[in-house]
Parts: C-alpha cells; sequence; structure tokens
C-alpha cells in the first residue's frame, strides 16, 4: 500500500473535495482521483461516495479512517525524527579510512571549515567499529556492486623508503636485487592481507620482517631509526627528512581510491559536501617542495 494513496484519502476525507486535496497536497486533480482509485482497488472496497457536496466517506471508508489516521501519525514521527538525524549530521560527518589513506585526510582536516565537521576512523571497514557507524567509508580498489554512492576520488603512489645509510655508496633507486637484500618492515600478522604485505613478501624472497608494526606512523618512525626499509605512501615518505626514496614508483599497488555511502544518504546535503572535500584532499594532496631524494612529482592523482 503506497503512502501517498493514504495521504489523498485522508486529505479527501477531510476536505470532502478531490479539488482542495489536490491544492493541500500541491498536485493535480487527476493525480488524486488516480490514488483514490489505485487505493480502492488494492483494499477491493469503496471508500466514498460522490455527491453534489463533493466526496462522502462510505462506511467502509469512515471504518478505516482512525487507521490512516494513525498511520499518518506514525509517518510524522519518522519523518521528524527523520530530520532530527539530518540536522545532526550537518554538525558531523564520521569517515572511515584505511591507514594511508586516513593520513592523507588528516593532511587537509584543515581545508574544511566551511563543511560539516570531520569524525576520522581508521579502520579498513566501517563494520569494524564499535557504536556509531560511518557515514562513509574510502576504500583501497573498487568496491563491489550494490546500492548507494559509490564516487572514485583519487590514488595514492608508493614506494620504498629508508634511512640514508641503506643508500650510501649505492645509486638510487636501488635495484629490486639490492632492495631485497636489505631488512624490512611489516605489518602485524593480523594485517598480512594487505596487497602491499603480498607484494613485499614476494620481494623479500619470503624473508620474515626485521619487525612488525600496527600503523604507517609507527613504521615511519621505525625507519627513520634505521630498524629497517617501509613501503609507503609517497605523499608521506618524500616529506620526512629521515628518509630516502629507494626505489622508482610501484605502479603494481597503485590502485584507485573510492568513497561509499549507504542509498539512505546518497543526497544528503553534508554527507556529499564531506565526499567532495575527500576528492579535494585527493586532488590537493602534496610530495613537498623540490625533486630531490631519487627525484619528486605527484604521488596522489585524479
Amino acid at each position: 500500500m503506497n503512502w501517498n494513496d493514504l495521504r489523498a484519502f485522508l486529505a479527501v476525507a477531510q476536505l470532502g473535495s478531490l479539488r482542495r486535496a489536490a491544492e493541500t497536497l500541491a498536485v493535480t486533480q487527476p493525480t488524486i482521483a488516480r490514488r483514490l482509485r489505485t487505493l480502492e482497488s488494492d483494499l477491493g472496497l469503496p471508500l466514498f461516495e460522490r455527491d453534489r457536496d463533493g466526496h462522502r466517506l462510505t462506511a467502509a471508508g469512515a471504518e478505516l479512517l482512525p487507521e490512516a489516521r494513525a498511520v499518518e501519525t506514525a509517518a510524522l514521527r519518522f519523518e521528524r525524527r527523520s530530520h532530527g538525524v539530518v540536522d545532526r549530521l550537518a554538525d558531523t560527518v564520521r569517515i572511515a579510512a584505511g591507514d594511508w589513506s586516513a593520513l592523507l585526510l588528516a593532511r587537509g582536516l584543515g581545508a574544511g571549515d566551511d563543511g560539516p565537521r570531520i569524525e576520522l576512523l581508521v579502520t579498513g571497514e566501517a563494520s569494524a567499529v564499535t557504536g556509531r557507524t560511518p557515514e562513509i567509508l574510502v576504500r583501497h580498489g573498487l568496491p563491489p556492486a550494490g546500492d548507494g554512492l559509490t564516487r572514485r576520488v583519487g590514488s595514492i603512489d608508493c614506494a620504498i623508503y629508508g634511512a640514508p645509510g641503506f643508500a650510501s655508496d649505492r645509486a638510487v633507486p636501488l635495484e629490486p636485487a639490492d632492495l631485497a637484500s636489505l631488512p624490512w618492515l611489516g605489518f602485524v600478522e593480523e594485517q598480512q592481507h594487505y596487497v602491499t604485505m603480498g607484494w613485499l613478501r614476494a620481494l623479500m624472497r619470503e624473508r620474515p620482517p626485521a619487525a612488525r608494526l600496527m600503523r604507517t606512523d609507527l613504521m615511519v618512525a621505525a625507519a627513520v631509526g634505521g630498524v629497517g626499509v617501509a613501503l609507503l605512501p609517497r605523499f608521506l615518505g618524500d616529506a620526512q627528512p629521515g628518509l630516502v626514496r629507494l626505489s622508482v614508483p610501484i605502479e603494481a599497488l597503485r590502485a584507485d581510491y573510492w568513497v561509499i555511502t549507504g542509498p539512505e544518504l546518497s543526497r544528503n546535503a553534508s554527507v556529499r559536501a564531506a565526499m567532495a572535500w575527500i576528492a579535494d584532499c585527493f586532488r590537493r594532496a602534496e610530495l613537498g617542495p623540490g625533486e630531490g631524494r631519487a627525484g619528486r612529482g605527484s604521488g596522489v592523482s585524479c
């Protein structure tokens, strides 16, 4: 049963006229008449009798009127509650992103002053977050088909970085055989499914890493300390004064990033503004001044 058909029934029952009901609901008289016919057909009951004074409820229509009003009350309560949710979203939009994309977005938080406030979570999947579910998920790689709004926002280049001592007496970028001989840093066991970890294990010929760390910022600190070499996004690695880029950008690991939001939020103004801000962060991300340390260029592209 269509809610708009019930609205037409209630309006005609209250006003007694197709014309006045159409004016109240801002539709045409034929639309009101069609909705009444549809409702009567769905119910298998005549709801109105027409006379010189307009439309009058039948006995069946009069009996069903209180039930229709109860539906209207529930619908209005639902609408008011949804407006409250939208108002809260106008204040804050929660974004769940992976480690690298979260670091990139954190750099751009100051550029979103005229939009909704951002809550940024580091996670691979929205379902991994306890409490309030994020409105937006930033995903590495093309998401599976489904409902909602999906939009490509950019891609992140990465390379291998290490302390300057690893490049001494060697021409950079290093050859794969030279890279494979160096101590390396990996994520913890629970993160071994990452594509980057599979690529590194293959390069390092399944040698165990010198250390395992859960977050990229910890990996940067260990790499600066000379513990081992790390696979890092170029926007981060090129900006570290204690690191040298030891490899060329790794094309095999350059994949698109996408933003996803549910179908119920795809038209929400605050959510769409936050999605536009994410795309802008990817567009404006910079690797740092100059072309030093094995050459710099745009490592984030859309």
